[in-house]
C-alpha cells in the first residue's frame, strides 16, 4: 500500500529518516495501519481495489460473486478464487438440465 509521510518518523525497523512529503511502499497491513494511527503517514490508496471482477455469460455481464453463488446453488463446485477461464469452462460442461437452473439462479429465466 503506498503511503505518504505527514510528519517527519524515523523507521524502528530500518532507521531509516522519513520527511515530510516522500511516498513509500509498504506491504505489511498492519504496519500500515500503525503509522497510520500514530499520525505519521496518510494511505494514498485503498488496501485493496474493490473493482468487482466480472464475466460474460448468456450475452449478459455478470460479477464474479453472483456467478459463484448461483452455481453452489445448483450443486456445483465453484469458489471466489477460481480463475474465470476456469469457471467458464465450468458452466460450458453443464448439461442441459444445469445451464437451465444456473440461468434461472441468475435471473435470466424465470
Amino acid at each position: 500500500m503506498k503511503v505518504k509521510v505527514i510528519e517527519i518518523f524515523r523507521d524502528k525497523f530500518t532507521k531509516e529518516l522519513y520527511q515530510i512529503g516522500k511516498e513509500l511502499e509498504i506491504t505489511d497491513e498492519n504496519r500500515v495501519k500503525d503509522l497510520v494511527s500514530r499520525g505519521l503517514v496518510e494511505a494514498l490508496e485503498e488496501k485493496k481495489k474493490e473493482s468487482k471482477e466480472t464475466l460474460s455469460l448468456f450475452e449478459q455481464e455478470f460479477e464474479k460473486k453472483a456467478v459463484v453463488d448461483a452455481l453452489k446453488v445448483i450443486g456445483e463446485k465453484a469458489t471466489m478464487n477460481m480463475k474465470e477461464e476456469t469457471l467458464i469452462a465450468n458452466i460450458v460442461a453443464l448439461d442441459e438440465e444445469k445451464t437451465k437452473a444456473l440461468k434461472t439462479a441468475l435471473g435470466i429465466e424465470a
